[in-house]
C-alpha cells in the first residue's frame, strides 16, 4: 500500500465510478431492492453514443433485451451496496435490465435465497448472479435455473455445483496472504515477531461459505511458512469462531474474543475477521468492552469497506488500524458484464479472457474470472477510497 502509482491509479478508478454512480441519480437506477426491473439505461434519451463495447472483431453488441439478476448474501450493509452501484453502472452501459434483491441480514439463509431465485427463474430472466449463503444447499435451485435456459454465475462466494461462471474477487490465497500481511504489519509494529510469538484468533461467517473456508485454508498453509510462523493459532476449536450472518451474534462472539485479549501467553494478541459484518464487529466491540485490553499489546483487521472501518483506524485508542478488501464496486460491474458476454455467446466458460469494458482484459481460468489482489489500507490512506 506504500506503492504511490497504485494508490494513484486505484483513487482515479474509483473517482471515475463515484461520478458514473452520481450522475445515474438523475436518470432511473439499473437496479432495484425490490425484484422490479429497471428501464434499460440506453434509451435514445439518456445514453451516450459510446456506452456500448465494441465487441470482438469490432461487431457492436446490442444487450438491451436481456434481464439479469443479482442476489447479494444480504442486502442493507454498505459491501453489497458498493457491489450495487458497479452493477448499476455496468446495467447502464450495456443497457440491460438489471434485478437486485436478496434477503435482510438477519434472514440471511439459503432458504430465503431460493425463495428470491425461484421467483427468477418464473420469470425467465436471462442470467442469474447470486452470492451464495450456503454453497451445498443452494446448488440443487441453481440447476433448476440451468435447467430453464437460465445462464448462471456466482459471484463474491462460489457455490460446489450448478453454475456456469464464478467472478472471484481474489483468490483465496490472495485474500489469506492480505489479511496475515494485515495483522503482521500491525503486530510486529507493537513488537511481536520472531523472538515474541503471537497468538491469533479468526472470525468467520456462517462455516457454509465457500470463499471463507477456502480462506482459512490458505492462511493454516501460510501460518507454516517462515514469514507468519510467529503468528499462532492455538486452538482452532476456541479460537476459529463461526458467528452467522446474524449481527447480534456476531457482536457478541467478537465481544467474548476481545474478552480474550490481552499481551498473556493464554490470551489473543491477533484477531482477524473474514466478513465484512464482524470485521466492524471488532472495532465496535473493543470501543464498548468495560474493560479493554492494552491497545499496544493487541491487533485487530480483517475484511470490510474502508468506510466502514474508517472511524476505527483513524482512532489512535483503537487497535483496529488496518483493513483489507477489492473495489467492491469494480466486482459487481465484472459481474453484470460477465453476464451480459455470457448470455450474447460472446464467451463461454471455456473462454481464456474476457474483455471487460473498462476493467479491459480479464483473464478466464477453469470457468472462474479474478478481480485481482487484496489491498491493505491503513491510517495513510483509508480516507482516500469512497467505498
Amino acid at each position: 500500500m506504500k506503492n504511490k502509482s497504485l494508490k494513484r491509479i486505484l483513487a482515479l478508478c474509483l473517482a471515475s465510478v463515484v461520478a458514473l454512480s452520481m450522475a445515474a441519480c438523475g436518470s432511473k437506477e439499473s437496479g432495484t431492492t425490490d425484484q422490479q426491473p429497471s428501464e434499460p439505461a440506453n434509451t435514445e434519451a439518456d445514453a451516450p453514443e459510446e456506452a456500448e463495447e465494441p465487441a470482438a472483431g469490432g461487431e457492436t453488441k446490442d444487450y438491451s433485451g436481456y434481464t439479469i439478476a443479482m442476489l447479494p448474501k444480504f442486502k442493507g450493509e454498505n459491501y453489497f451496496d458498493a457491489v450495487k452501484v458497479g452493477a448499476e453502472e455496468a446495467a447502464k452501459e450495456l443497457g440491460i435490465t438489471l434485478l437486485y434483491d436478496g434477503p435482510s441480514q438477519d434472514q440471511a439463509t439459503n432458504q430465503k435465497q431460493v425463495d428470491i431465485l425461484q421467483g427468477w427463474i418464473a420469470q425467465e430472466v436471462d442470467a442469474i448472479l447470486v452470492s451464495p449463503n450456503d454453497a451445498a444447499a443452494i446448488v440443487p435451485t441453481l440447476e433448476e435455473a440451468r435447467s430453464a435456459g437460465i445462464k448462471v454465475l456466482t459471484f463474491d462466494a462460489d457455490a460446489n455445483d450448478g453454475r456456469d461462471m464464478f467472478i472471484n474477487q481474489v483468490t483465496a490465497e490472495a485474500a489469506a496472504k492480505g489479511l496475515l500481511d494485515a495483522a503482521k504489519q500491525d503486530l510486529e509494529a507493537k513488537g511481536y515477531g520472531a523472538d515474541k510469538k503471537a497468538n491469533i484468533a479468526l472470525v468467520s461467517g456462517s462455516g457454509t461459505d465457500a470463499n471463507q473456508t477456502a480462506w482459512e485454508q490458505a492462511i493454516d498453509i501460510l501460518l507454516a511458512t517462515d514469514d507468519y510462523s510467529f503468528m499462532v493459532i492455538q486452538n482452532k476449536d476456541t479460537d476459529v469462531l463461526y458467528p452467522g450472518t446474524d449481527e447480534t451474534k456476531a457482536n457478541d462472539a467478537c465481544a467474548t474474543l476481545i474478552s480474550r485479549m490481552g499481551p498473556g501467553e493464554d490470551q489473543i494478541q491477533g484477531a482477524i475477521a473474514l466478513s465484512s459484518m464482524t470485521t466492524p464487529a471488532l472495532g465496535a466491540q473493543y470501543e464498548a468492552a468495560a474493560s479493554k485490553p492494552d491497545a499496544n499489546a493487541i491487533a485487530l483487521t480483517g475484511l470490510a469497506t474502508p468506510n466502514a472501518l474508517v472511524s476505527y483506524i483513524e482512532d489512535d485508542t483503537n487497535p483496529l488500524n488496518t483493513g483489507v478488501l477489492w473495489n467492491c464496486m469494480d466486482l459487481g460491474y465484472l459481474s453484470v458484464q460477465t453476464a451480459a458476454q455470457l448470455v450474447s455467446g460472446e464467451i463461454t466458460a471455456d473462454s481464456s479472457s474476457i474483455t471487460a469494458g473498462r476493467m479491459g482484459e480479464k483473464e478466464i481460468v477453469d470457468g472462474m474470472v479474478v478481480l485481482g489482489d487484496a489491498l491493505v489500507f491503513d491510517a495513510s490512506n483509508v480516507s482516500e477510497f469512497d467505498y
